[in-house]
């Protein structure tokens, strides 16, 4: 299993990962830092382990190791290669993990999944902590159709027209991010077409290992998003993961030269809109705790935007007192390591809170599900909403707690 030269683009075992990295912060253990994982990496020969699996799944993706690496080595990509290699039935929860990817590998089966939960949310008398019944409420009652044909008098963005990327989460679970962001791209004079035939960005199965199926649904919404036009999503890690789709395919691959044009094509949501809206100046008074996503704080313009929105509206910006925290969620690493994230939210949380916010909001599907079950699970009732929602409500002069 050993990486091949791995020794020339090895470890400096300098330890500056293991300052950063919240599952090291969280369990302490040596072997679940980046400096621990690339040494099994280039020592370990044979066939993968049971106990090597549960090593390599034991990692959020979060990209923090990265930035502090002096040797900028690419550790994300080192994991997620050295998790394909191990069987679907390896590592903790892997069953669970599967059927999450086989699931959002198909939209139909996944909006399918959701109605029957809502029905279950009626039917089954739950207690309020348990966690099926805490995540069946993630699930928006009031579902509205997101595949709306564009009105035809509607201006574009440019020639070939602005599309729009909702993400599963968006789409099937919390449509009123959608709706959110057709408000606002409304208030810039502009529309957005949905591609109905968009799927899964893909991320979830890349980080668990399934490079082979990330890759057909990368070329799968490579070709529903022809053309030239920008290519918006709102969430934070779909819009990091599409634009990552180059790296999945070989240099020499005909789909590498296609990834390409459409990563460069996919633009951020707060990027975008922090361009386009200009909001009366107004004071509100109100605390909001804005939610760093791992996959926007290490781009240039990842802290800025958001907070810039948030200060066009009027809303008080609440920071932590010292380092941003990753939340814990990490695709499919809250399935297969509960325990662990739990204990890398409480902390994180805990910094959100501590500057009494009136409401908590992001821009990643992700860190949304895990701040809205996390704090629901501890019984605590600060709003929990998308950027996109928080904006379109305070654009027509009134919050709806």
């Amino acid at each position: 299993m050993g990486i091949e030269n791995c020794t020339e683009i090895g470890c400096a075992k300098c330890g500056a990962c293991m300052t950063v990295c919240p599952v090291f912060r969280a369990e302490g253990r040596e072997s679940l830092t980046a400096r621990g994982r690339l040494h099994l990496l280039a020592q370990y020969s044979g066939q993968p382990s049971a106990a090597l699996a549960d090593i390599f799944s034991r990692c959020l993706l979060c990209g923090a190791c990265e930035q502090v690496c002096p040797r900028q080595l690419p550790i994300t990509r080192l994991i997620a290669e050295a998790r394909s290699r191990f069987s679907l039935l390896q590592g903790p929860a892997s069953l669970h993990k599967t059927a999450a990817c086989a699931v959002l590998a198909r939209p139909a089966l996944l909006d399918s999944l959701m109605k029957i939960g809502l029905i279950l949310n009626h039917l089954l008398a739950l207690p309020k902590n348990s966690g099926l019944r805490l995540k069946l409420a993630l699930a928006e009652e009031c579902r509205v159709p997101v595949l709306q044909p564009l009105p035809e008098n509607v201006p574009q963005d440019s020639a070939d027209g602005l599309l729009y990327f909702t993400g599963c989460f968006s789409r099937h679970v919390q449509p009123s991010i959608t709706t959110a962001t057709k408000g606002l791209l409304r208030r810039c004079g502009l529309a957005a077409r949905i591609p109905a035939d968009q799927c899964c960005c893909g991320l979830a199965v890349w980080s668990s290992g399934g490079i082979k199926q990330a890759r057909k649904l990368a070329q799968r919404n490579i070709a529903a998003f022809s053309g030239t036009g920008v290519v918006l999503t709102s969430c934070a890690s779909c819009s990091s993961h599409l634009r990552s789709y180059p790296r999945l395919f070989a240099k020499n691959d005909p789909w590498h030269e296609q990834a390409q044009a459409f990563a460069a094509r996919v633009q951020e949501f707060c990027s975008f809109f922090n361009e386009r809206l200009h909001f009366a100046s107004e004071h509100r008074g109100l605390r909001v705790f804005y939610h760093d996503p791992c996959h926007l704080r290490f781009e240039p313009d990842g802290m800025t935007a958001p907070r810039a929105l948030l200060k066009k509206k009027g809303f008080v910006i609440t920071e932590p007192e010292d380092d941003l925290l990753c939340c814990g969620q990490g695709g499919l690493f809250h399935i297969a390591c509960p325990k662990t994230s739990a204990k890398i939210f409480a902390r994180c949380s805990g910094k959100a809170l501590a500057g009494q916010p009136n409401y908590i909001t992001s821009t990643c599907s992700g860190c949304l599900m895990q701040y809205q079950e996390g704090l629901a699970r501890q019984g605590i009732k600060n709003r929990v909403a998308h950027l996109a929602v928080l904006l379109e409500e305070a654009g027509g002069g009134e919050i709806y707690t």
